[in-house]
């Protein structure tokens, strides 16, 4: 593959050591802050109809949080710090933009832009990853027949036939590591965490964005202020679950992984694959969000309830995904812990402060249990 490359464009780039640092660049924020744009568009899409807009955001975001994983990737081993390469990953930002902007048309109507705001993404990326890794060239060719199959949806009818495809395309590339063996690959271990991280954090900023559009044109009153309140309480725990120790346990288990296969793979189950959830939850508990700021005091609908409650609970899973990838103490208590959240549900049909309180305190408590029980979670020695 990179034989069809000029011989200008393709250079020979060595892996950063583990013990050298590899800092996040500002151009990678920049980016980052551009992707969760276009994730933020589908926290509308579920509060305005939660079922097919859930159904909807998994189908799409299936596809679009593998690319974005691809440019956390690309930039730990091609690092932005040469002028060409910076200009690259604009160009691949303006893809994004233009994906962002589409995504509400991309079931309702049908908008070709996304695809080619998608084969912007995949070609730009493809194209920079081909400089320093030539075992990349199948996983670019997955990546291209994904972005026609988003095209075939996109041109085609409504429908079936669009969510088939778009279906379609998230099963292309997420099929890739089962057929593709990641030799070749390599990750410096606190650049991929730090990465998967930010875009985590920059999300949750999402549920905040959420209380203000929720907030827009009410009156500041009891209704208001509370909801605002406790929603902020829960992505503050939400926050404090992932970040305090699970991400900090992560980055160790990876440096302690010297086999780079086995690194790789690390990564693809625990940062990728269980960061699904993970970013899922957030959007659809921001969706719940926005339907109850300005309601503190009132009944929630059932929708509503279960997408507060079930988003924490995806979220969760999501964390013991990673905490059973990285093999880190105790996965299952996050199991357990989206369970009682779940539970907690139904109180919202009598009022919405007191689910939103109750979830604060299920989690305010397990994770006063978890700090009790452990100082830190460690990593188990490599395999």
């Amino acid at each position: 593959m990179t034989r069809l490359l000029p011989r200008w464009f393709v250079e020979h780039i060595d892996p950063v050591p583990d013990q050298d640092e590899l800092p996040v660049s500002t151009l990678e924020l920049f980016f980052d802050l551009i992707f969760v744009f276009t994730v933020a568009q589908f926290t509308a899409i579920i509060a305005h109809d939660p079922l097919t807009g859930l159904l909807q955001t998994v189908l799409m975001f299936g596809f679009l949080w593998w690319m974005y994983a691809g440019y956390s990737w690309l930039t730990n081993v091609i690092p932005p710090v040469r002028p060409a390469r910076r200009v690259l990953l604009l160009c691949a930002m303006a893809g994004w933009l233009v994906v962002a902007l589409t995504i509400p048309a991309a079931f309702e109507g049908g908008s070709v832009w996304i695809a080619v705001g998608m084969l912007v993404v995949v070609v730009v990326h493809g194209l920079m990853y081909l400089q320093a890794a030539r075992a990349f060239g199948p996983v670019f060719l997955a990546n291209l027949v994904a972005v026609a199959a988003v095209f075939a949806a996109e041109l085609g009818p409504e429908g079936a036939w669009r969510y088939s495809f778009w279906a379609l395309a998230a099963v292309i590339v997420w099929s890739v590591p089962v057929w593709h063996g990641q030799r070749g690959l390599k990750l410096h271990p606190a650049h991929i965490t730090e990465r998967h991280g930010l875009v985590v954090l920059v999300a949750l900023g999402e549920s905040v964005v959420a209380i203000g559009i929720g907030a827009r044109g009410l009156p500041v009153d009891a209704d208001l202020l509370v909801a605002a309140v406790l929603g902020l309480a829960i992505g503050a725990c939400m926050w404090w679950s992932l970040f305090v120790r699970d991400l900090p346990a992560t980055e160790h288990a990876l440096k302690a992984t010297k086999d780079q296969v086995k690194r790789v793979r690390k990564v693809l189950a625990g940062l990728s694959y269980s960061f699904v959830p993970v970013l899922v939850g957030i959007l659809v508990f921001a969706a719940g969000l926005k339907h109850s700021v300005g309601h503190a005091l009132s009944p929630l609908d059932l929708e509503s309830t279960l997408l507060l409650s079930g988003g924490v609970a995806a979220f969760l899973l999501g964390t013991a995904g990673l905490r059973w990838s990285m093999r880190l103490p105790r996965p299952w208590e996050r199991v357990a812990l989206a369970a009682a959240v779940l539970a907690v549900a139904p109180v919202g049909l009598a009022n919405t402060a007191l689910q939103l309180a109750a979830v604060v305190a299920v989690l305010v408590g397990a994770l006063a249990l978890e700090g009790r029980s452990s100082a830190a979670p460690r990593p188990a020695p490599a395999g």
